[in-house]
This record gives C-alpha cells, structure tokens and sequence, in this order.
C-alpha cells in the first residue's frame, strides 16, 4: 500500500489550503493518507481539517477504514472527509485497467468555522462536506447538504435546521472544448479557498425560497463547469466551503464530437437556410406572399410561447410541439392573407418580429437570466415594436428594402447553427422554460468564446458581401417590397406606370445615375446638374420622368 503524508505546516493558514499535491492512484489500488503534525502545530487554533479527493473523470472512494465499511466512507469524482487530529484516510480506486489522477488538498479551518454537511441527510456518513450534482439534459441542479455550526456552539439554540446559516454559490466556467487534465485542476483550484472563489468565480443568487440550498445552472456544451457552496456563520463570523464539484455538458471521453456540436443533418440545413436567405438580400427573389406567412407564422409560435408560459408549469413536450405547431399554421394563414389583401400590414408584422429578435438576443446575451426580471415579456414586445417603428420609418428612407431585413434573420441563426456557436441561446433560453420546471430560477450564463465571434464575424462579413451585391445588382425588374400585392377590383395607378417596376434593386443609393436606372429599353435619367448660367438639367425630354420618380420617393 502508497503511503502519502499530508503535513499540517508550522505556519498556519487557517479556512486556506495548507498543502496541495497531485498523485496518480494505480489500477486497484489502495492508498493510505496520512494525517500528520495536526496536535502539533494546529494545537487550539484549528477546529478541523478538511481532506479534499478530486479525481478526472474517474471516480473514487475516500474512506476512514483500511477496507470498504457502510458509513464510513464517500464515492464520487470529488469527494471529501473531515478529521479532527492526526490519523489516517485511504484513497481507493477500484478501477482493474484504469489508473486515476488525482488532487489531494488539505484544507484547516478554525474553531468558528461551521462544519460543511454536519447536518447532511442525503449522504452516508454523519458529515459529507461535498455537494450532489445532477446533470440533466437541459439543467445542472446543485444540491448542497445542510451544514451545521461549529462544535464550541453547537447545542439547543443551534441545532440542525435552527441555526442562522447563509449559503452563497459560485461556479467557474472552462475554456471550450478543454478537456485536459491540467485544465480540470486548475479549474478546480480557482474554487478551493473563498479568496479564490470570490476571484475567479461568479456568483449564484438564484435560488429557491422552498429549498434554498438547491442552484440550477444552463448547460454550456463543449465546457466544464465548477461549482461551490460557501457556509457563512454570521453569529459567531466563521466560514466553511463544500468540495467543489464539477462536470462536462457533454462526454468528451465517449462522445468527443457531441461535444463539438458536429450535428451534420442540422449543419446542412443551416447551411441551405443560410443560401437562401443570401439569395434573398441579393436579389429579392421571394414574393411578398411568402415572406409574409413565414413571419407571421414564426410570430405564432413566438405568441404560443407566451400564451403558453402562463400556465406557469411545465408541459410534455409533445404537447408543446403539437401547439407550437398549430400556432405556426394559423400565423402562416394570417400570413398568407395578408400578404394577398393587405401587404403593407404584413411587413409591418415583419418589421416587429425583426425588432423581438433583435431584443430577445440582446437581454440573452447582456444577461443570460433575463426572464428571472419582472414583465420582461412585456419590455421584448415593446422593444420590437418600437424598433419595428424605427425600421419601416427608416427603410424608405435609407433605402434598404425589406429583403434585406428578411433575409438578415435567415442569415444571423443559420450562420450560427452552420458554426455550431450559441448566439441562439436567448431563443433557446425562450423556449426551454416551457418544458422545465421553475425555469426562472436556472442560473444560465451566456459565456461567449471563440465560435461565438467567429460565428459574428462571418455573418457582419455576410452581410457586407451580399449588401454590396445587393447595390450592384441591376435586373430590368425587381419585385418591389413597398408596393401593393394586386387585389382584385383593384384600380391601377392613373398614370398608366407601373410602380412595382420602378422600384430599385439598390439597398443604398450608390451612384446617382446607376440608382435610377430602373426602365426597361429606355435611356438613363440623368440627374446631374449643369453648369451653366441658367441651371438647368441635361436631357430636358427625360425631366417628367424625373419628378414623377421624385413624388413617388417623397410619398413613400
């Protein structure tokens, strides 16, 4: 059997790490831990020590006894024992082919600090200062022993469930797709102490009134996360922390890419989404009829969604898609209606589901727990309505026709999705809280990384390419987004033009003379002034033109 001594040093650090080892635990192995010089040099300054075991990947067994007894001893990837003088832990890994490394860290708190998991009823031994963690598809739920205060004041007035303890939570996020050893335990070590806890970590604050020892966190895929549970005494002004526990989002060792989000099905949709809605700032190829139900169609399901998460529970999920799909019909037939009957209603509807967006992703990616904030459904819909305002004023006005919004939608979630980042994490976020349950209370981070911007930059980039093609585009006709659909009994315009021809196909003027090249077979209209003395245009014969051009712009 290994023997490995921990030292309580001369020099004391009290509720801080006094030693930190790393070892490796041999396939089958046994390995005695030696507590020494605690009556020594602790003396009666230190109240206990802490024994961490935080082992990558692998779990093992940190027990009192030589062998496995009932009672007396943890099993888990973190794991940790206290001791009260010196003796001796043993370190198991029961693993025949597999060796573990592991993290050894001997932490000494004082008389005054409360003891993590004294009051525990979820673990076998008496005091399990380590924290249960559950991954679940969409969550991670922290569930954090009861703790109780120190034992010079332990008694009556104190007893478990009585004393007045606060529980603060903090939780470090790994580099994406790290999944290294090395990485694993400086992760870990960033949330050893509270000074490191306090630095490195964020905090919690979300927590349930019923169970308050209970932290819910957004699974981030591709990264690890740490989480830890600080014990406060505000009485007697001791602290304790719990070992730290940590996961993966994903199975790195199993699955590596799961871990990537290489989903090849999704990425060729995106992929295709991503042409079609760069044909579609391009050319404007796609008439009002259908651009239409698809708006007010994906503002079905958004207005589902809502309606939905009223009911305040969570749903099964086959409900949720059967409803969410009923509510995308009947928008795509208001849709459909519109865009037939009364076109200048519907890209209104698109102008405001352009505008929730925009909101929805801008509170997601400032504050990932935006729905934990009160009417905050009510602030996204008046935001979109108000940016919905400001682009159907500005859109005649610099001239970017609404293909281009349209088209940018389809641009911005399918570059994402092609990417694998999560710049659609609001939209998930906006969905998820139907199916589980107190979603509210799900600590969600939206911890931007690499993809994020790679995937930001390849849609500005995007959408600069496809807006130059858009204003050097010149066809004989372009389906206007302004103009009416025909409706029946419908009288044509008086002077015999036809408006939806005269419509350009620049998003932004870019030169006066390519601009307003709209007629088929006809010259120019040349709009440059003179010089000469009297002011006057060139070309006089195309002047009528010209002014008939300009009051359809003003009315617009």
């Amino acid at each position: 059997r290994e023997v490995v001594e921990l030292s309580v040093p001369v020099t004391l650090k009290p509720n801080d790490i006094n030693d930190y080892r790393e070892i490796v635990l041999q396939p089958y192995s046994n390995t005695r831990i030696h507590i020494a010089n605690y009556a020594k040099n602790a003396a009666g300054s230190i109240g206990y020590a802490l024994v961490q075991l935080n082992a990558f990947e692998y779990n093992v067994t940190l027990s009192y006894n030589s062998s496995i007894v009932d009672g007396g001893h943890l099993t888990g990837q973190n794991v940790g024992l206290l001791m009260y003088g010196d003796g001796d832990l043993y370190a198991f890994n029961l693993d025949p082919h597999q060796p573990v490394w592991v993290s050894l860290v001997l932490m000494l708190y004082n008389t005054s600090a409360p003891i993590p998991g004294g009051c525990n009823l979820e673990f076998p031994v008496e005091i399990s200062p380590i924290l249960n963690l559950t991954l679940t598809p969409d969550i991670i739920i922290v569930d954090t022993p009861a703790a109780s205060v120190a034992k010079p004041f332990q008694g009556s007035p104190n007893g478990c469930g009585k004393a007045r303890l606060e529980y603060e939570s903090y939780y470090y996020v790994m580099a994406t797709h790290d999944f290294s050893e090395r990485a694993y335990f400086d992760a870990i070590v960033k949330l050893l102490s509270y000074t490191n806890a306090k630095l490195s970590g964020r905090p919690n604050t979300l927590q349930s009134p019923i169970v308050p020892n209970r932290h819910k966190y957004g699974r981030l895929n591709g990264r690890g996360m740490v989480f830890v549970t600080v014990v406060i005494d505000p009485v007697h002004r001791g602290f304790a922390l719990y070992v730290p526990a940590h996961t993966y989002s994903c199975k790195p060792l199993l699955d590596r890419a799961g871990c990537y989000g290489l989903n090849l099905p999704i990425r060729v949709l995106a992929f295709a989404l991503t042409i079609i809605a760069v044909l579609e700032v391009i050319m404007g190829w796609l008439p009002l009829v259908i651009k239409c139900p698809a708006t007010v169609g994906c503002l079905g399901m958004l207005a589902t969604i809502e309606a939905l998460n009223m009911l305040d529970k969570p749903l099964a999920q086959e409900w949720i898609i059967i409803c969410l799909v009923g509510g995308a019909i009947i928008g795509a037939i208001i849709g459909l209606l519109l865009g037939l009957y009364a076109p200048t209603a519907g890209t209104l509807f698109c102008s405001f589901l352009t505008g929730y967006l925009i909101c929805l992703t801008l509170f997601g990616l400032i504050n990932g727990n935006f729905y934990s904030l009160a009417n905050v459904s009510w602030y996204m819909a008046l935001g979109g309505i108000l940016i919905g305002a400001i682009l159907n004023v500005a859109l005649p006005i610099i001239l970017i026709t609404r293909s281009v919004i349209f088209g940018s939608v389809g641009i911005f979630y399918g570059v994402n999705a092609f990417v694998g980042a999560r710049l659609d994490h609001p939209l998930r976020h906006f969905v998820k809280r139907l199916y589980v349950e107190n979603y509210t209370l799900v600590y969600s981070d939206p911890s931007l990384d690499v993809n994020d911007f790679v995937a930001l930059a390849t849609f500005v980039f995007t959408m600069v390419v496809t807006l130059f093609l858009r204003s050097r585009y010149q066809t004989d006709e372009v389906l206007s987004d302004y103009s009416r659909a025909a409706i029946p009994c419908h009288r044509g315009a008086a002077n015999g033009d036809d408006e939806d021809r005269i419509e350009r196909s620049t998003v932004i003027a870019a030169d006066d003379t390519a601009a307003y090249q709209r007629f088929v077979n006809e010259q120019p209209i040349i709009t440059r002034w003179t010089n000469g003395d009297d002011d006057v245009f060139e070309s006089p014969e195309s002047n009528s033109r010209f002014y008939r051009l300009l009051r359809r712009n003003a009315r617009r």
